[in-house]
């Protein structure tokens, strides 16, 4: 027997691999996919866990809220002027401003006070005088436009081209000129004149500074102002169109046939700018 047959030593232990560590804990979610990435391995920090992600979208939306909360106030700085009073633009939406208002009064900016003319002349003749139900005599002269009373009536014959020139005791700032455009009168047998009448429906008036301005005028009783800003001692008036009369029944029945080869103007009236209210021409 030689050596190799003999029972050999055992040999030593040797002790088990140690177990393999345990695999990384998988993220909430997959990771997104359609992107190049690279097939080995990484560095760096790993996918944020749903609570970071959680975080961010936090942090991100507290600065858009930020972000949109400063520039609120930095345009309603911008649109106040340097005493804190409001702006024309933020005035323009005030709900106040639109309520309540006087417009077209022909203010602009002062006083305005019903001016007094002193003389009205004519370029036709007055049409002849009337009698009216009761059997009163009325005059149609060019003094009936400006005397305040609407019941009363400045009369010409034919459809247009009356021309009445008014005068002042000084020249003034005028404000608004305006018209009473027909025979503003209801008789005592309740005949209405007014509409018996012809009715103006357009007319210029011109200032002596050889500027004019045309006023359209609806065919209805009243007072039709239009504002102007005109310094003037003398206006003339020209009618440019009219409209026809109507036939008129009084409270009996009885009819009357409508004046239409006559043109009729129960006022003209005017506005000058004044302080406090007072008449400019009076010292």
């Amino acid at each position: 027997m030689t050596p190799d047959d003999g029972p050999r030593p055992a040999a030593e232990a040797t002790p088990p691999p140690p177990p393999p560590p345990p695999p990384p804990a998988q993220p909430f979610f997959d990771a997104p996919t359609g992107f190049d990435t690279p097939t080995g391995p990484t560095t760096g920090r790993g996918p944020l866990s749903w609570k970071g992600w959680l975080g961010i979208v936090a942090a991100v939306t507290a600065a858009v809220v930020l972000l949109a909360g400063g520039g609120f106030l930095l345009n309603w700085s911008l649109a106040r002027d340097t005493d804190g009073e409001a702006t024309a633009a933020e005035e323009a939406y005030d709900s106040d401003a639109f309520s309540g208002g006087d417009f077209g009064d022909g203010d602009f900016g002062t006083d305005s006070t019903p001016i007094t003319p002193t003389g009205a002349v004519p370029t036709c003749a007055a049409y002849p005088p009337a009698v009216d139900s009761t059997g009163r005599k009325n005059s149609y002269e060019a003094p009936n436009a400006t005397d305040g009373d609407v019941t009363t009536a400045w009369r010409c014959g034919g459809t247009k081209g009356q021309v009445l020139s008014v005068s002042f005791a000084c020249k003034l700032d005028l404000t608004s000129v305006g018209i009473d455009p027909g025979y503003d009168k209801k008789d005592v047998d309740g005949s209405d004149r007014f509409a018996q009448n012809r009715k103006v429906t357009k007319v210029t008036w011109a200032f002596d500074d050889g500027t004019s301005v045309t006023q359209e005028v609806r065919p209805e009783r009243g007072i039709q102002a239009l504002e102007v800003d005109k310094a003037a001692k003398t206006v003339t008036m020209t009618i440019n169109e009219t409209v026809d009369g109507q036939p008129v029944k009084n409270t009996a029945g009885q009819e009357s046939a409508p004046f239409n080869d006559v043109t009729s103007v129960s006022e003209v009236r005017f506005t000058g700018r004044a302080e406090a209210g007072a008449d400019p021409c009076v010292e």
